[in-house]
């Protein structure tokens, strides 16, 4: 369909629009700033000093005239004596660009933005607001794989209900991302392997798989999977990612028993022998045996469960099959005063359970650890990958 050149010119304004946004470009004018970042916390935290009770609970971070991030608050405190009037914050934060890590440091602004004053006009004219519309499934450039959007939004994440390291639950809000509709197979990882030409994971013993194993997802150390995501142009998911792409968005007002916390399996409320690769699946004669075919027990091709066992934004297997790594240590929520020794920096948090899992431990909330002895030696997950937007993602100028 041929475009007129008002067309275009909408369409490059609307590109060089979302070009700002997505890198965080914008004048430093349109916030208002309320506060600036004390100190970068050990556990990955912000420590705020706001001027005043925090009203919101999302800012944004302003590095002179760019909006790199996000924060979201955690907890507020109005320190003692002697220190009257401002408030101690501690927050979450997620940057646009991860290039821009170092410059979260003391005296990073926070800020709100401002809405620009309305004009009055002397005629009526109807205005017509462009909206983005990001693909709902791309193919990511470098390793071909399918992706996922996760729209923007808020969603419920943690749980009061089960494990102690869990708690608390909450809502909390990310901006849209891509994840990987399915895990990295054996097949895929191959061919990363023969790209850059590196090393054969250790769980491949020197060997390449045989045909047989290539679909089913492949294990590898937390190191692995990072130098993977980062040749794809991609990186690990946080916790949040993963379980907001598990769980699904936040029930609407009204929404049924399914939905938001009450949602402990991608496909619902309650466990559904069929539905994923977990010890219930194998010990149950009569199910998926179109699925295990001649299989005893184990591993099952990434595409297995697909349609049934999806999760509210079409991925696949987020449960059961084989655990998957994430960006994150293994430490207590913030709000959380369960002492566990192994909470730190030694351990990363793998999610999703595995196929020798039983049902308590495939749902989207639990928490299992990986990197024993180390994260360079323990082959204990398979992975999937998140990327952001990019201009190329793009579905439509909207109207």
């Amino acid at each position: 369909m041929k475009r007129s050149f008002k067309e275009y010119g909408r369409l490059i304004v609307c590109l060089l629009s979302i070009t700002f946004a997505t890198s965080g470009i914008s004048g430093a004018e349109n916030y208002s700033i309320l506060a600036r970042v004390e100190s970068k916390r050990k556990d990955g935290l912000l420590t705020l000093r706001f001027d005043s009770r925090p009203l919101s609970d999302s800012y944004f971070l302003v590095e002179g005239e760019r909006v790199i991030g996000r924060i979201s608050v955690v907890s507020s405190d109005k320190p003692g004596e002697g220190m009257r009037g401002w408030y101690r914050v501690i927050a979450y934060y997620s940057l646009d660009n991860p290039a821009d890590e170092a410059s979260i440091r003391a005296g990073l602004e926070i800020g709100l933005r401002v809405e620009a004053e309305r004009k009055t006009r002397d005629y009526a004219e109807p205005q017509k607001r462009e909206t983005v519309v990001y693909k709902s499934r791309i193919m990511s450039p470098v390793d071909g794989r399918e992706m996922v959007l996760i729209p923007a939004g808020k969603f419920v994440f943690g749980s009061d209900t089960d494990q102690r390291d869990e708690a608390p639950e909450r809502i909390m809000e990310l901006g849209d991302y891509y994840i990987d509709r399915h895990e990295v197979s054996n097949a895929d990882f191959l061919r990363y392997v023969r790209m850059t030409n590196g090393q054969y994971p250790g769980s491949w013993k020197e060997r390449v798989p045989d045909q047989s194993e290539m679909e089913l997802p492949v294990m590898v150390t937390w190191m692995e999977a990072e130098a993977y995501a980062r040749w794809a142009n991609k990186r690990l998911p946080t916790e949040m990612e993963w379980e907001k792409a598990a769980r699904g968005p936040a029930p609407a007002q009204g929404a049924g028993k399914d939905a938001g916390s009450d949602r402990q399996y991608p496909w619902g409320g309650g466990f559904e022998s069929g539905r994923s690769n977990t010890l219930e699946f194998w010990e149950d004669a009569g199910k998926g045996k179109e699925i295990k075919g001649s299989r005893l027990r184990g591993l099952l091709p990434v595409t297995s469960f697909e349609g049934i066992g999806d999760s509210p934004f079409g991925v696949v297997n987020m449960s059961g099959n084989a655990p998957e790594w994430t960006t994150d240590w293994y430490r207590a929520y913030p709000g959380n005063n369960y002492a566990d020794r192994r909470f730190g920096t030694r351990f990363k948090v793998l999610r999703g359970g595995a196929w020798f899992s039983r049902a308590e431990s495939v749902r989207v909330t639990r928490r299992q650890i990986g990197g024993m002895p180390n994260l360079y030696s323990d082959p204990a997950g398979g992975f999937r990958c998140i990327k952001a937007p990019a201009l190329l993602d793009i579905e439509s100028d909207g109207k």
